[in-house]
């Protein structure tokens, strides 16, 4: 068995009357800091010329299936519509590559996701008695230009088509502009990584990632209630030498859940980064942080640099690849 990573390009030739073809690549997880790492393409996504927002931004693996699943952005960057176009649930992306596509119906129907990025993972349903694996969507945006910076939790069920609804129990009742998409629920925390720890499963076991800067603050990971949809306060992200991590790129998140756990950070131009120390804060009662005795101290976590996977016109930013996942193979 070995640890393998799954991310999804942008449609790659930007050739709308053909549909969008989105290509998917699967790479070893290094065992510690190396050099470049070599993908291999397991197969392409095709999504229809009709699809607005075709980035496949969010990547999980279902625990019980090993299976990995794939979610469409809610809105195209830049877009001032607060009506996001259909959403695109696309399963079986990993190998044996046999993608199905998939459009969750909204409950309520007029339910729009919030934000412009998005990460998503599988994990136990908290609001369910028999507590059934559903598909958690973690959707934000960072740039105040495009309207408040914030994020919102959602999940959807895994049958066919699947229902997709807005998980909102903190705090004051749910708005209107909250179902609509134009507010989010949690303001002033954007978040566009969801990783889910069902190793040790529980309604905090999750953590969600910001890897902006243009939201106002620096990197950083966030708990997530997964009963109510609420985030912590920020853990830091610092460099081994203990200064702020400072990038400004769109992340993705995955604990390996399997054997010793590892948590794994990604961004978009294929930078590999292992997140260590967040367990003191992952491992305290509720969305409280650790305390001051830690590893890192109460509210912080380190990110060392694994490699560069080397993906076809990643790090020219031509191609975006934003959603990450891990399967054991």
């Amino acid at each position: 068995m070995a640890l393998y990573g799954y991310t999804i390009g942008e449609d790659r030739d930007g050739n709308a009357s053909n549909g969008k073809q989105l290509d998917v690549y699967r790479f070893l997880i290094p065992s510690g800091p190396g050099g470049s790492i070599t993908p291999t393409k397991v197969g392409t996504v095709n999504l229809p010329a009709t699809a607005t927002t075709a980035d496949l931004e969010g990547l999980g693996t279902n625990p019980t299936t090993g299976r990995v699943s794939a979610v469409n952005e809610a809105r195209a960057t830049g877009s001032t519509t607060p009506i996001d176009p259909t959403v695109f649930r696309v399963n079986n992306v990993d190998q044996p590559f046999a993608s199905t596509t998939t459009s969750p119906s909204r409950t309520p129907s007029d339910l729009r996701r919030f934000g412009f990025e998005l990460g998503v993972d599988f994990g136990r349903d908290y609001s369910v008695g028999g507590q059934p694996i559903v598909l958690y969507n973690i959707s934000g945006n960072p740039n105040p230009a495009n309207g408040p910076v914030g994020s919102s939790l959602y999940k959807i069920t895994t049958a066919t088509p699947g229902t997709l609804s807005l998980v909102d129990s903190f705090g004051p009742a749910t708005t209107a502009a909250q179902r609509q998409g134009t507010q989010p629920t949690n303001p002033g925390k954007f978040a566009d990584g969801l990783a889910i720890d069902n190793l040790n499963p529980g309604r905090t076991r999750a953590l969600a990632s910001d890897f902006r800067t243009n939201d106002g603050d620096g990197n950083q990971l966030y708990k997530v209630d997964l009963l109510t949809g609420e985030l912590s306060a920020p853990i830091a992200l610092r460099t081994p030498s203990g200064q702020a991590l400072n990038l400004n790129l769109d992340s993705g998140l995955s604990f390996t859940n399997s054997g010793s756990q590892r948590l794994i950070g990604w961004v978009e131009t294929g930078a590999v980064y292992e997140i260590t120390g967040y367990q003191d804060e992952l491992a305290a009662s509720g969305l409280g942080l650790g305390s001051a005795t830690g590893t890192n101290g109460a509210g912080f976590a380190t990110a060392t640099l694994l490699g560069n996977v080397n993906l076809p016109n990643a790090v020219s930013g031509v191609v975006d690849y934003e959603g990450f996942t891990i399967v054991n193979e």
